[in-house]
């Protein structure tokens, strides 16, 4: 049975189809103001019903999507016989450290492109660099052990991998 997340607030919806498949892609925001993207793929089956198979991820996921995608179609162009000077100029990061994911249509065509702006990073890690509170040490430590991973904590707490993790070794917790 799927329950329904209330209290969310559609902040962008789009959608498209390809064939007998149907992509919504939906972002919310939920009510501690975290913004997530959910991907529903709705498909016609044989017998007529339609499966829907559903993704959702948190903004600082949005960010590692965005480079696997921008690997993975740079893969299918390089493959492609027909790989052009183009396919070198979508990058995954580019000197200002802005994310792009160009797509390219069927027909060839060239996509408007993602812009991740870096600016972001300040919503999704509003805690990064700043100083740890004893509360947020031993929060960080009960949770931990509770086992919860590192991905789960730089949500919790606003901060990025590396000061989790490294308050965690600080801590004792980690090697």
């Amino acid at each position: 049975m799927e329950r329904q997340l209330t209290n969310n607030a559609e902040v962008y919806s789009a959608n498209f189809s390809n064939g007998n498949r149907s992509y919504f892609v939906n972002m919310l925001e939920a009510k501690n103001s975290t913004k997530y993207v959910k991907i529903t793929e709705s498909r016609k089956t044989d017998d007529g019903s339609y499966q829907k198979n559903r993704i959702m991820l948190f903004q600082g996921d949005l960010y590692k999507l965005a480079k696997v995608l921008n690997t993975a179609i740079g893969k299918i162009k390089d493959n492609k016989e027909e790989a052009t000077a183009e396919a070198a100029q979508e990058t995954i990061e580019t000197e200002s450290g802005e994310m792009t994911l160009g797509l390219e249509s069927e027909d060839g065509s060239q996509e408007t492109p993602l812009n991740l702006d870096p600016q972001d990073e300040k919503d999704i890690y509003p805690n990064s660099g700043k100083k740890w509170t004893r509360e947020d040490e031993e929060k960080l430590e009960f949770l931990f052990k509770a086992g919860k991973t590192v991905e789960d904590l730089t949500e919790i707490f606003g901060r990025k991998q590396k000061g989790i993790e490294s308050r965690l070794q600080k801590l004792g917790l980690t090697e």
